[in-house]
Formats: structure tokens, sequence, C-alpha cells
């Protein structure tokens, strides 16, 4: 599932990045997708003990299924972090020495309200996502909806969007479709990289809609090694313990992929000695 060549964002790429948000990498799955549809697929077949059923307000109270530690179950998954392009679109948006954050796979029935993934994220540092859709996705089935700019925490737009954009029917008298926003349409296969702090939201969703993501962040700085175990133990409080990562991938991971992820064991190692709190079982 790995391309050959190294990669690098433009400049342009970049600059585009980081004054709107987002960016989209057109068929960067476009050979394998094939397969990676049907691991995913199996992923949720076999592990439905493991699978959460969320119903939350940013979802409408409808059903996202979601399995955490999702990439890291498979090999033929747990590589693409080693692809080029992944890697290199991480490298330059946060840093050669970035930290592999989490992943999960996610199965939506319904739409998403205007919101931030401010779950699990101290802004200190850059966050980043990269979600991979299995459906093609559009303006009217559910494709993904940004606000460009808003993402810059601590500029009046965005201030201004994170005080009234959740509950715009309320604040604005829009409906969510009359936001100003832009529609990003996505086919199978293509990558869509966006920070954290960007606001988006779905709509017009009209079947069950598959995405994975992959998150990463900034390399914390030592001094701030209790704040990622905080982090951490509010990820292993929703994965329902255990530890940071998937039992198979700690043992497995490769010497490429585990550079990325020693901080993360080392702010799980704080919790397991205590210094948080009580130790995971």
């Amino acid at each position: 599932m790995t391309a050959a060549a190294p990669f690098t964002l433009t400049r342009q790429q970049k600059n585009f990045f980081d004054t709107f948000g987002y960016l989209v990498i057109p068929g960067l799955l476009k050979n394998c997708i094939e397969e990676v549809s049907s691991v995913f697929n199996q992923l949720f077949e076999h592990n439905p003990e493991e699978v959460v059923d969320w119903r939350h307000e940013a979802h409408y109270m409808k059903s996202r299924r979601f399995l955490l530690q999702f990439i890291e179950r498979r090999p033929e998954l747990s590589a693409l972090l080693e692809h080029p392009v992944i890697d290199g679109i991480f490298c330059d948006l946060l840093g050669t020495d970035y930290l592999y954050r989490a992943s999960d796979g996610n199965i939506f029935t319904g739409d998403t309200y205007w919101h931030s993934d401010l779950y699990g994220a101290f802004f200190k540092y850059r966050h980043v996502k990269i979600l991979l859709y299995l459906e093609p996705l559009d303006a009217n089935n559910g494709g993904f909806r940004a606000i460009p700019g808003s993402h810059l925490f601590g500029d009046k737009f965005a201030n201004l969007c994170e005080r009234y954009v959740w509950k715009h029917e309320q604040h604005l008298g829009l409906e969510k479709d009359d936001v100003p926003s832009i529609s990003i349409p996505t086919q199978p296969g293509d990558a869509l990289v966006f920070d954290y702090r960007l606001k988006h939201a779905t709509n017009h969703t009209q079947a069950d809609r598959r995405m994975m993501s992959i998150c990463a962040s900034q390399r914390f700085a030592d001094e701030d090694l209790p704040e990622l175990a905080r982090l951490t133990q509010m990820y292993l409080d929703m994965a329902g313990g255990g530890g940071i990562y998937h039992p198979r991938f700690t043992e497995h991971a490769t010497p490429a992929q585990r550079q990325h992820m020693t901080q993360c064991l080392e702010a799980f190692q704080y919790i397991q000695d205590g210094k948080l709190g009580s130790p995971v079982a």
C-alpha cells in the first residue's frame, strides 16, 4: 500500500493550509482503495464488541459508530503511516518529529453540526487529521464542508465563528447550508487534510458514510508531558483502558513508525507510574 517516491508539499500547498486550514490530495490511495474498503468492513464485522455507537448533539443524536485504534489493527492499514505522502504531509505540517496520536474508523448515519475537533488536543501545538472517505461525497450527500480560515484561533473572525456558528439558527438566523462556507467534494482514495481547529460540518447524508481518520500533532516540549498524559488518559477512558496503541501495533511497529509513537508511549508510562493519578488497570 505504499508508494516509493518521497513526497513534500509545495510552498503553495503549505501556504494554502496555513491560510485556510485544509488541503485535498486527490487520488492518494486510488490504486488500493478497494483493499482499504474491504479491510475497513472486516474490522467492523470482526470487532462488534469494541464498536462504540455514539449518539451526540454534534450528530443530531443520529448513530455514529466508531472503532478506535483502527489502522493499528491490520498491517495493511498501519502501513499507511509509512506511505511517503501521508508521512510527508505530517512532516511538512508538523515537523519530522511529529507524534502519531490515534486513528479511528467511522460509519455515520446522519449529519454533523458546525464544530472544531477540540477533543484530545492542546492548542499550544498544531494538530492535523487526514480523512479518507470510502464513498464519493459532495454537498448533496454528506460531503465535508468547511469555513476557511476559522482555524486561526485568537483571530477575530475565528473567535466569532467559535461563538456563533455552533448554534447558527439561533445566533445568525441561518440554516446550515446558508452559513458561508465551502463544500469539498471527495472521491474514494482522496485524502482530506485539516487543522483540528477548522470549523467543519456535513449535511444531506443519504446513507452510511464510511470514513477513516489518521491523527497527528507536533511533538510536545518535555515540560508539557503531563498535559500529553492528561490527554492520553482521556483517550484511554474512551477506548476502555488498555494501552494508548493497539497491542498488535505496539508489538510489531516498524522503527520508522515507532519514532512517531515514543512520546505518547512515554505519556502512557507517566500514567502507569501514578504521576497523573491512578494507573490504568
